[in-house]
């Protein structure tokens, strides 16, 4: 029997249009069989068949009505469908039927679903099927142009019997199949609701390519074994990664699928300079699990900046190793456990406010169920050598400890400010050990650590015997104690910081012992003329808010005591601006009584001033220094007095 121009229409419900048509519709029957009354097709032949396949808003397809035109007749196979859904065990056997070959070719597959608008298309679709027996194998060849110009879809195999029981997981499957190139943003175009099969943040797009799969078993229990290339496709996972399409992309996967299981018996992923094998087991379902043992080849870590955009401005370069078994649950609620190692060799990163990169890290990281373990870090920073050794107690929310030595530090080798002089360029930390804890919940940084420095030089300053205490909680900075020997003396320093609000807080007390005056003058400006020298000793408090010198101004407030010891000013005798301010006229000491100035010669005849000690209370507000209960005291005069 032959059929041309053949075609058979929709149901009305579902548009106009045909359900399928063929230019060339042939069917061969067997004779024998006829003779027995039993019909036994040995061929049916298709040439350029158009199949339209339409699945409506409440879920039911247009071929569902075929065959019966009545309403009732409709509802009738429509309802007898549902209830034997419903009734487990009421699946009858198929009929037994033979069709020894079924060849289609040129043909044509589209496929409509108006509940989430999906519109895909199949075209150049050759299919051969022979031996086509209820009770056998039959064997499978076809190809098919998947949004592509040419045929890019193969696939063929032995597949069956066809389950009696109607049971399609239970049919036996042994196969391969190939996909050339397969452009993923063409299918996602036509299939909006394969979108929602993947995660909101992650999206695939561009050409892939599947090579050599294999399979073989039932749908509950396949062994599959498969070759992926994506070099020329994208992969986004929101904005935390990116892979272009032209870094390389390929995954060998060779395991088995049993329903609730998938066991990987040897996967190899290769993504730009990583290559990482990979075997073990996951549990799928409500309690996914994992159990992998993973294993990479040296790696560059050049170009991941393209990969990963949050490590894009560091300029990462060097080599990293992974042996690692990761194993657990997986939720929200619960983290996989990982126990091995993460080496780094010659590794080197530029951070973004650093002048200079940190250079030549080596190290291994150890990683033991929760926690990680980096027990001998080192690394150079410009002219310094760093040892570090941390322990992460938890990674979420992060939690970790460390310890921190070098010999010398140079601050202006993390320092960015472009403007700095060549005084503090000068500045450097030696002998420096400092050690810490570190947590993270939520946006709340908290931090607990203390460090100390045998010697160096900051702001021009030399010092010694370094030791300070700090914490950070709740966006509030804490100095607990800071003490350092610098300009022949002692400083203390107790403090805080906050910078919760829009204008940050800071309040500080101070106390300094014994500090040369002369040498903190040097100090500051080392062309300064000298007019004051001595000991200074200092109780202080001061408090304010502000971004800026002219924001801190204004709210500025301080108050304590301060005193110069063995004092000298130079350039200035004390009796003859007081006798001048009062008078307006200069130079009346020398017309004193010879007598009284030669008593008291360090009064009217030295040219400086020097006293034992010069004291005063500070309060500063409104933008002003005040000086109280203001007492100079020398061998021979006390002067005391108020101003600002």
């Amino acid at each position: 029997m032959r059929l041309t121009d053949f075609s058979m229409a929709d149901d009305p419900d579902y548009g106009p249009g045909d359900f399928v048509r063929a230019r060339d519709l042939q069917v061969n029957l067997k004779l024998w069989p006829l003779l027995r009354r039993k019909v036994e097709v040995k061929r049916l032949i298709l040439h350029d068949p158009v199949v339209r396949i339409i699945r409506n808003a409440t879920g039911e397809f247009n071929f569902a009505t075929i065959g019966d035109d009545s309403e009732a007749g409709q509802s009738k196979k429509q309802s007898a469908a549902r209830d034997k859904m419903d009734r487990p065990g009421s699946n009858k056997a198929l009929p037994a039927f033979l069709l020894s070959l079924v060849d289609v070719s040129g043909g044509a597959i589209r496929y409509i679903d108006r509940g989430d608008g999906t519109d895909l298309q199949v075209r150049q679709v050759d299919l051969q099927i022979e031996a086509l027996d209820s009770d056998r194998p039959f064997s499978i060849t076809l190809a098919a142009a998947v949004y592509d110009d040419r045929q890019n879809l193969r696939v063929a195999g032995k597949f069956g019997p066809l389950p009696a029981s109607g049971d399609w997981s239970a049919m036996a499957l042994d196969g391969t199949a190939d996909i050339e190139r397969l452009d993923l943003s063409r299918v996602k175009a036509a299939a909006p609701g394969l979108r929602r099969l993947l995660s909101r943040n992650f999206d695939l797009s561009g050409l892939f390519k599947i090579e050599d799969l294999k399979f073989r078993g039932t749908p509950k229990d396949l062994a599959v074994s498969v070759d992926l290339d994506g070099t020329q496709g994208t992969i986004r996972y929101g904005g935390s990664f990116n892979k272009p399409a032209g870094v390389p992309l390929s995954l060998s996967t060779n395991g088995r699928y049993t329903g609730q299981k998938i066991d990987i018996t040897q996967s190899l992923l290769k993504l730009h300079t990583l290559e990482l094998a990979t075997a073990g087991a996951i549990r799928l379902g409500d309690r996914m699990a994992v159990n992998l043992t993973l294993n990479s080849r040296p790696a560059s870590l050049e170009g991941w900046d393209k990969l990963i955009p949050g490590i894009a401005r560091y300029r990462l370069k060097g080599i990293m190793e992974l042996q690692a078994i990761v194993s657990g649950e997986v939720s929200s609620a619960n983290t996989p456990q990982v126990q091995g190692t993460v080496t780094f060799k010659n590794a080197s990163a530029q951070p973004p406010d650093f002048p200079k990169p940190v250079e030549n890290l080596d190290t291994t990281i150890n990683f033991t169920e929760q926690r990680a373990d980096i027990r001998d870090m080192i690394l150079s920073l410009g002219k310094s050598r760093i040892r570090v050794a941390a322990s992460i107690q938890k990674f979420s929310p992060l939690a970790f400890s460390y310890k921190m030595s070098t010999p010398e530090i140079w601050p202006a080798d993390y320092d960015s400010k472009a403007s700095l002089s060549e005084e503090r360029k000068a500045d450097i930390i030696r002998d420096l050990q400092s050690e810490g804890q570190f947590k993270m919940a939520g946006d709340n940084i908290v931090y607990q650590g203390k460090l100390a420095s045998a010697q160096g030089r900051l702001f021009n300053i030399a010092y010694k015997g370094l030791q300070g205490n700090l914490s950070l909680a709740d966006k509030i900075a804490h100095v607990q104690s800071l003490r350092v020997q610098a300009l022949s003396g002692t400083v203390q320093v107790q403090g805080e910081y906050a910078f919760k609000e829009s204008l940050p807080y800071f309040a500080v007390t101070s106390k300094i012992d014994g500090i040369d005056i002369k040498e903190l003058y040097a100090a500051l400006d080392p062309k300064a003329e000298r007019d004051i020298e001595g000991r200074l000793n200092a109780d202080m408090k001061l408090s304010g808010a502000g971004n800026s010198w002219d924001e801190i101004k204004p709210r500025l407030r301080g108050q304590g005591e301060a005193e110069i010891v063995q004092g000298v000013i130079y350039d200035f005798n004390i009796a003859e601006s007081a006798i001048t301010g009062i008078t307006g006229i200069p130079g009346l000491t020398n017309n004193l009584n010879p007598s009284l100035r030669k008593k008291y010669p360090e009064t009217f005849a030295a040219k400086d001033t020097e006293f034992k000690d010069l004291k005063t209370l500070v309060d500063i507000a409104d933008g002003r220094i005040n000086l109280r209960n203001l007492r100079m005291a020398a061998a021979e005069f006390v002067v005391t007095g108020n101003g600002w």
